[in-house]
């Protein structure tokens, strides 16, 4: 009777010891997969970091905007006397960017508002820019596409002979942005542009200083 318990305890022993084996063979397997999968997650996390850092594409800005604007000679329609050849116009600017080949090359929308006491334009701008980088900073240079309503006050729509006047021009931008972090950055931007179509004004020289928001 006692060598049978005695050998039962020992084959429970030995099950015992067995088990412990298998439990302690199963989580080192377990521990290796899961180090194997916690690495690879971080390779794949790592991928997915490089990759969200290539893909903020897309960037929208606003800040403040200035134009100077020299206008044709042209006589007043109601007494037939010169009126002023030059007109200086204060507003904002909103625009929104999109990067078509990363770092090189991207393609802009702007809507500035301009103000004075007695004219308010609304253009609105196509602008391709070429992209250099150095550093947290980005350069630009490119041809711009701009089509503007010029909405006069009565004294000055009296003057001109017109309420309302669009018209289409042609010319080039430049500028840089210096970016503190990945997504948050200050552009300066100035552009030069020439009216050829029946207008008031003849040449166009903007500035706008904004602040920029990359996603």
């Amino acid at each position: 009777m006692n060598s049978r318990i005695f050998r039962a305890g020992v084959v429970v022993v030995l099950c015992f010891c067995s088990l412990i084996v298998t439990a302690h063979s199963f989580a080192q397997s377990e521990s290796t997969e899961s180090d194997g999968s916690d690495a690879a997650s971080a390779q794949t996390g790592d991928e997915k970091g490089t990759e969200e850092e290539k893909e903020l594409l897309n960037a929208f800005s606003f800040g403040a905007a200035y134009a100077f604007q020299l206008n044709r000679n042209r006589d007043s329609a109601t007494t037939g006397e010169p009126l002023r050849m030059r007109d200086s116009l204060g507003g904002f600017v909103i625009a929104y960017e999109r990067e078509l080949l990363p770092k090189r090359l991207s393609l802009g929308m702007s809507k500035p508002f301009y103000f004075m006491f007695d004219r308010f334009d609304t253009p609105f701008e196509l602008i391709l820019k070429g992209l250099f980088h150095r550093g947290s900073w980005e350069f630009f240079l490119g041809p711009v596409l701009t089509w503007n309503i010029r909405i006069f006050e009565q004294e000055r729509a009296e003057q001109e002979g017109e309420k309302n006047l669009m018209s289409f021009g042609i010319g080039a931008v430049t500028g840089a942005g210096y970016y503190f972090t990945r997504h948050w950055g200050l552009e300066l931007e100035v552009a030069y542009e020439y009216i050829p179509t029946d207008d008031i004004v003849e040449h166009e020289i903007s500035a706008a200083l904004n602040g920029v928001f990359r996603f």
